[in-house]
């Protein structure tokens, strides 16, 4: 018999790591057991499952505590001159000193031209007890932002103009966001006890829906993954997890030392910074570059699946930090 303390030690230890290996899970599982394209484009599985997420925290959001207009203000700034304009700035200059192949370089600087992930960012910064309306500020702002800066970047650092629709931005603003957070608020309205009771079920519902997002977008591109060889693999790898980390590492020390942030603010500052989308990436790549770069999918698929990785295991870390720090 495993002794009660060892156990609970042992479920301690498994909770801390339970979104590395969920992510880690659902890689594994869209690309051996991919879900059919049929299915696929038969049914919108991500708008659910973002919404799922997005609902969580509007349900736990305490907007009584924000008054912090000018500190959000510089938190978009801040914000907007890490993921906006260093961030693809520095994927161009990596590209170059990695030597990247043309089309790994232009996926490579696609998918760090675009301000932030919708799906991923959230659940990430909840699950490293980040802020949750510093978090939703951030993602609006940078998501308002990138209908301007996306097809500028775009222009600047690849040479060619796509426009943007800012009628596509704004609609997945409200249907992700704000629909979501809305009917979360109402609902904490109408049932006041409802947060407190659900508590446990808003922490494990985002890390199911962030692997569910992850199996699927793997599940997509999984005849795509697998095709990928062990030396481009490890060649892209490098610059893509090297620049994320020095992006995450960076809005880490702006956030602490400059902006002077609460821990739980900054560390919704760092994932929603440092996180970048696969499914505008590659929806993106797929109506403009997919004929003429048909391998640039492949930086786009190894950086999304280096920083749910790289991510997760950091998470996992300061979960084990917080703990200790209760002890």
């Amino acid at each position: 018999m495993v002794p009660a303390a060892e156990f609970h030690r042992i479920l301690q230890l498994g909770n801390r790591n339970l979104l590395l290996f969920a992510v880690s899970l659902a890689i594994a599982m869209g690309i051996r057991f991919p879900l059919s394209q049929e299915m696929l484009h038969a049914f919108n599985f991500t708008t659910p499952l973002v919404a799922i997420i997005f609902l969580a925290q509007g349900l736990n959001m305490n907007f009584s505590h924000a008054n912090k207009i000018r500190t959000y203000l510089r938190i978009i700034i801040a914000g907007a001159i890490l993921a906006v304009i260093a961030y693809p700035a520095l994927a161009h200059t990596a590209a170059s000193l990695f030597t990247l192949k043309d089309d790994l370089a232009l996926g490579f600087i696609l998918i760090c031209c675009f301000p932030n992930s919708l799906e991923a960012a959230m659940a990430m910064s909840m699950n490293a007890s980040g802020d949750r309306i510093t978090a939703v500020v951030l993602l609006v702002g940078l998501s308002l932002i990138g209908i301007i800066s996306i097809p500028l970047n775009i222009y600047i650092w690849i040479g060619e103009t796509e426009q943007i629709s800012a009628s596509i931005v704004l609609t997945k603003i409200i249907g992700y966001i704000f629909i979501p957070i809305t009917i979360g608020q109402l609902l904490r309205k109408v049932f006041p006890k409802l947060p407190d009771k659900t508590k446990t079920l808003s922490h494990y519902v985002p890390i199911f829906c962030l692997a569910a997002l992850v199996y699927l977008s793997c599940s997509r591109e999984a005849e795509v993954i697998r095709q990928l060889h062990l030396g481009d693999l490890i060649h892209t790898f490098f610059p893509c997890a090297s620049l994320h980390l020095f992006v995450l590492i960076t809005a880490l020390v702006v956030g602490k030392h400059i902006l002077h942030l609460p821990k739980a603010d900054n560390r919704s500052f760092i994932f929603i910074i440092s996180e970048k989308p696969m499914s505008l990436s590659v929806a993106l790549w797929s109506v403009t570059y997919a004929a003429s770069h048909p391998t640039s999918i492949f930086p786009i698929l190894v950086f999304y699946i280096g920083q749910m990785v790289i991510d997760s295991f950091i998470i996992s870390r300061m979960k084990l930090r917080d703990y200790l720090e209760q002890k």
